[in-house]
């Protein structure tokens, strides 16, 4: 570029420069990884500026104060002061400053409160315990994640209620109602009220839209593959009727499709502004061409997408290396044991990072690199050791190997909740300062406080006594099964149905293969031994250590990586159930979104990009004495690559192959017993007589297509009923039925007997 041209607009290449000063009408920015989307977008208020533009029509929205807090510094440092009269925030930030000014059009005052998880927590609890909803079976952040999904798409209860019915629904809606009128009684919104009603404001008061589309000339978007259905209506209503909006982002990198996040806001983009200019950043300038091929030929097998395909210049670089190890213990090894080999021939352990797909995955990792004494960080998530479930049942263990572990005691005594409050407490703590004796010792026979109080604390301390005597016949991973769920803690999380309480879960079955693989120095020891062995374990390489210099190796999911960037990168755990995690499967677009995250994961490497793999995947059931055993497939996502741009272990068969046919068999072989077994208990209660209508018309079923929710269906043992729930897939899958006479039975769908009846 000349040196005539103003700063902002020195340095593009084409593609950029037409972003950048083509600034009036709609426009959508595809700028793909590691393309410049950022210095485009600041380039681009810059040059609005430049036009004359007043810095106060302009808007420029993201998604985090990090992000925004960039922009912002950016374009102050392009334009001067300028800048900071231009009004770059979050979607949140932007709304609430629209809401101090014109909330009061919806019965708050300016003055309103801004609700925090807690909060919002508080009031549910004590909504249920009004309309006397029982908070072990509806447990509030069960209500809280309901709510926060509907409100995410636009949605209020009289909406949810046109489209769903049913008693869980109607429990629903009586408790939103009440928060609803609950918070307006407060003058506080939550968080999704911030944006929610913004677009009720503008909807129902005329005048007020009209004053803020007046006000904003230009809108500017960040991230748009990010936005939901909320944010994308408030956009279109700021937008117009100038229609002066732009959107940078990447429906190749839209990963938060749990939080909302609609892909089809960024693919529709042009539907909805035909005048629309697209412009594609496809030159990247953070990584190699090899890994660029790589990450291309993966996400390109996606069929909802814009087409484009990055590339860059130079030296082809080192090529993506695939790593297949014995199972995850020794993957974990083989990594800590490559990144301490580089670092020793000059990398630094800042230039390192290891993504993996779910939090529950870094337990094996962070040991690894405990062992080695390699310095790391966790980005968006806490320790193993340290996240809240994990010390939860770690706090239980203790108290079954060391009963005065007071600070244990008081931790989980009540968690989950069993009626054990605060006074409650006060009486047993003071009675065992008295007594001078351990709280667990006072609780057993507390003569202090409420009958209440001491009912709800005698049945803890039998629940940890029972556990106790456990402890001496179980192995210490047989045991944290058995301490998950008798505690009600694996109960407490199921009931939540969050992706965040999957994810907890997760991490408890980690905590038990953790203690399945541990290994007591003396070979002699029992078990209550190696558990106390294994906690100590536990107690000494949980301590952080002081951070030497030269920084630290990264560990951290695929979410959190998004818009980072690292010389040397890992990507590991790549096998099926893994990475595409089993959820997907069976979710609609869930594969794709799978492949979208794999994709931000490999284009997280600049220099090197290795993917590493196991055969012995992390079992799905809690306890087992032999820990991970189950047999794990390669990832879908490392086959179809481009072979001159791979080295090392590249898996030989796709997994929907040979792999696929041979796991049938061995499920047709497990289902053919069960089925044997289930016609001779079927043979044995055959004097079971049901009466039939004469009429009756019947069809064999010869796919399980035909059966579904409501459809009727005939059992010779048990005569006609409808299908209440269906549970797996094929020929095993469970049919619950629900038969006259109000019986409800499980029967399996390769049943031959079972049959469809033809009304």
């Amino acid at each position: 570029m000349s040196e005539e041209l103003p700063e902002h607009q020195q340095f593009l290449n084409p593609e950029q420069f037409k972003a950048v000063t083509q600034t009036d009408g709609a426009m959508l920015i595809l700028a793909g990884a590691g393309s410049g989307k950022t210095r485009v977008l600041t380039r681009r208020i810059a040059q609005l500026l430049y036009n004359g533009t007043d810095p106060k029509a302009i808007l420029a929205v993201t998604f985090t104060n990090k992000a925004a807090s960039e922009m912002k510094e950016r374009v102050e440092e392009l334009v001067g002061e300028a800048g900071k009269k231009v009004w770059v925030s979050t979607f949140h930030s932007s709304c609430c400053r629209i809401l101090r000014q014109d909330i009061e059009h919806l019965g708050y005052t300016q003055r309103f409160s801004i609700y925090d998880d807690d909060d919002q927590k508080r009031i549910v609890r004590g909504l249920l315990d009004e309309l006397n909803i029982d908070r072990k079976a509806h447990p509030p952040k069960s209500f809280l994640s309901q709510i926060d999904f509907h409100k995410n798409r636009g949605r209020g209860p009289d909406e949810v209620l046109k489209e769903h019915r049913g008693h869980d629904v109607q429990t629903l809606l009586r408790v939103w109602r009440r928060y609803e009128e609950s918070l307006l009684a407060a003058d506080a919104l939550d968080f999704n009220d911030l944006i929610g009603k913004v677009v009720i404001l503008f909807r129902d008061h005329p005048e007020v839209r009209q004053k803020w589309q007046e006000r904003f000339e230009y809108v500017l978007v960040d991230e748009y593959q990010d936005t939901n259905r909320l944010q994308y209506a408030l956009l279109r209503v700021l937008a117009e009727p100038q229609r002066n909006i732009a959107v940078v982002g990447d429906d190749d990198q839209s990963i938060y499709g749990f939080r909302g996040a609609d892909i089809t806001n960024i693919l529709s983009f042009e539907k909805d502004y035909t005048e629309a200019n697209v412009i594609r950043l496809e030159r990247n300038y953070r990584s190699t061409p090899n890994i660029l091929a790589v990450s291309n030929a993966l996400v390109a097998k996606n069929k909802g997408r814009m087409e484009k395909r990055l590339w860059t210049e130079g030296d082809p670089g080192s090529k993506v290396r695939m790593v297949r190890r014995a199972n995850a213990r020794d993957e974990a090894e083989w990594v800590a044991d490559a990144a301490q080999l580089m670092q020793r021939r000059g990398a630094e352990w800042e230039d390192i990072a290891v993504i993996y797909r779910t939090n529950a995955t870094s337990r094996v990792f962070e040991q690894a690199m405990q062992r080695r004494a390699i310095p790391y960080r966790i980005v968006g998530g806490r320790k193993f050791y340290a996240r809240r479930e994990v010390r939860d049942i770690l706090c239980y263990l203790r108290q079954l190997t060391n009963p005065a572990d007071d600070a244990a005691f008081l931790r989980v005594c009540n968690v989950p909740t069993r009626g054990i409050g605060s006074k409650g407490l006060a009486d047993l703590r003071k009675e065992a300062s008295t007594r001078g004796e351990p709280l667990l010792n006072v609780a057993k026979g507390m003569t202090s406080g409420s009958p209440r109080a001491r009912k709800a604390i005698g049945a803890y301390a039998e629940l940890i006594e029972s556990l106790t005597k456990w402890s001496h016949e179980l192995t210490p991973a047989e045991l944290v099964a058995r301490v998950i769920k008798e505690t009600g803690y694996q109960g407490m999380l199921s009931a939540e149905k969050t992706r965040e309480s999957e994810g907890r879960l997760e991490n408890l079955n980690q905590l038990c293969m953790d203690a399945a693989s541990f290994e007591h120095p003396d070979p002699h020891a029992n078990d209550f031994e190696t558990l106390a062995g294994w906690l100590d374990s536990v107690a000494l390489t949980g301590q952080d250590e002081q951070i030497p210099d030269g920084g630290m190796l990264t560990l951290m999911t695929v979410h959190n990586s998004k818009g980072l960037e690292y010389p040397i990168v890992f990507v590991v755990h790549m096998m099926e159930k893994q990475f595409p995690h089993a959820r997907s499967l069976d979710e609609d677009g869930g594969v794709e979104e799978e492949r979208r995250l794999a994709y931000v994961a490999f284009t997280r490497a600049k220099l090197q990009l290795i993917i590493t793999y196991n055969v012995i995947g992390p079992s799905n059931d809690y306890g087992g004495r032999g820990g991970p055993t189950d047999p794990a497939e390669p990832s879908r996502f490392l086959f179809g690559l481009p072979d001159e741009c791979l080295e090392g272990d590249l898996p030989d068969v796709e997994p929907h192959a040979a792999q696929l046919k041979a796991l049938a068999v061995r499920k047709k072989t497990i289902h053919d017993q069960k089925l044997q077994a289930f016609l001779e208990r079927q043979k044995e209660n055959a004097a079971v007589e049901v009466e039939e209508p004469d009429d009756l018309r019947l069809i064999e079923v010869e796919s399980s297509d035909q059966i579904s929710v409501g459809v009727r269906v005939h059992h010779p043992r048990f005569g006609v009923g409808t299908v209440r729930m269906v549970r797996g897939r094929g020929p095993i899958a469970q049919v619950f039925v629900a038969f006259a006479g109000g019986r409800t039975k499980s029967v399996r769908l390769g049943d031959p007997s079972l049959q469809l009846v033809m009304d």
